[in-house]
């Protein structure tokens, strides 16, 4: 049984979870969560998008991994553009004026919103401190060994940051994200199910635009591995519209790792035809009772777009999820106020960036741009209040 704290802590440095055992690693990574699961990142290192270490904590003399932090290069050609530090920390960028613009490394999640710690979940509240200031530690060593000022954990959800807040301080180095995550629990059975839990105006509203939809799109789910020549380029399109430099070849990559981690059956794509062409694309994962929608793209051309996006993105993956007996479809990031009409919850995300010394830094730093993205939510909230969780009471 685990201490309730575990005294010394080590941290080794691992180039792959090939070095690490499959034991060893799935009794520590939650079971739940895809992004981290051993088959999910060992695909990535198949790909190239893998970390550039892990860092595993152990107590010395012992097998069983108490924490582990995947850590990565914070440039956006590797990934995706929005797990990129420096975009959500513009003041540090200013102030620290880093050469070839980069500020530090990129700790925990990259790959889907809402990151979550890897630690042994038999650890208690002071042990869990105890892991992830070593953790924290070996981080800012390895960032200040390649000369970058900051560690950053983005996209934290509410559960990690609580778990980081101790150990990371509070201040000006810490600051909601801009986007939130969504998440829908699917009650009872089947689609007439999610509809009857929706006020009547909203119900009225899905009605309409999946029917408005079915006259004029096919919609078909198939393996994501034959559909991502078609849907990689839709992808980058829709990123390209919201000012992301986001190539084909990195959504290509990024699919494929899906599609290798998952197989078939659960890494899916659903196509949306017009007159048998494909306008539109919704990218999905089954992991377990939940489905993720990952990604979603269309044609960037003025063709007939009766509400392809609500049904890529959200009504076919709840169809989906109903017909495979799973519990919740993670609608993710993003279009969160569409996403809350439709049924889903709106949960806070946060950013964190941690100095490689240890010294806490200025709490004026970035004072003003984290009150801006707090009042953001803040009026979001006072306008839409049945739509957010009390979670964020915490931090607004």
């Amino acid at each position: 049984m685990t201490p309730e704290v575990p005294g010394p802590v080590t941290v080794e440095r691992v180039l792959s979870l090939s070095d690490v055992a499959g034991r060893a690693w799935d009794d520590v990574a939650d079971p739940q969560d895809l992004f981290q699961s051993r088959a999910w990142l060992r695909a990535l290192e198949r790909t190239g998008e893998a970390p550039v270490m892990y860092l595993i904590a152990r107590r010395p003399g012992h097998c069983r991994i108490l924490g582990a932090l995947p850590l990565y290069d914070s440039l956006p050609s590797r990934g995706d553009y929005l797990y990129w530090p420096e975009l959500h920390f513009q003041d540090l960028l200013r102030a620290a004026s880093p050469a070839g613009g980069r500020l530090g490394l990129l700790a925990g999640s990259r790959a889907g919103f809402g990151t979550r710690l890897v630690l042994d979940p038999t650890l208690t509240g002071p042990a869990r401190a105890v892991v992830l200031r070593a953790l924290r530690d070996a981080a800012g060593a390895v960032a200040a060994e390649r000369g970058l000022p900051y560690t950053f954990f983005l996209f934290l959800d509410a559960a990690a940051w609580r778990d980081l807040a101790p150990v990371t301080g509070d201040g000006g180095r810490h600051r909601l994200a801009g986007v939130a995550q969504t998440e829908l629990e699917l009650p009872g059975t089947c689609f007439a199910d999610y509809l009857a839990t929706l006020p009547r105006n909203t119900r009225t509203s899905v009605r309409r635009e999946a029917g408005r939809f079915a006259e004029v799109c096919a919609a078909e789910t198939v393996p994501l591995r034959e559909a991502v020549p078609a849907i990689a380029p839709m992808i980058g399109n829709v990123r390209a519209r919201h000012g992301m430099a986001y190539s084909v070849d990195a959504v290509t990559g990024r699919l494929s790792a899906y599609a290798s981690a998952l197989g078939d059956t659960a890494a899916l794509a659903v196509l949306c035809r017009v007159r048998g062409r494909v306008v539109g694309a919704g990218v999905l994962c089954r992991w377990h009772d939940r489905l993720y929608v990952t990604d979603f793209g269309r044609v960037d051309d003025e063709g007939p777009d009766p509400f392809v996006y609500f049904n890529a993105a959200i009504y076919e993956p709840i169809r989906h999820a109903y017909a495979m007996g799973l519990s919740k479809v993670v609608t993710g990031a993003g279009a969160e106020l569409g996403k809350a009409r439709r049924g889903s919850a709106v949960l806070p995300l946060v950013h964190v960036a941690w100095p490689a010394t240890g010294e806490p830094g200025d709490d004026r730093a970035g004072a003003a741009s984290a009150e801006s993205r707090r009042k953001h939510w803040r009026d979001l909230r006072a306008a839409h209040p049945r739509y957010f969780h009390p979670v964020w009471d915490e931090l607004l």
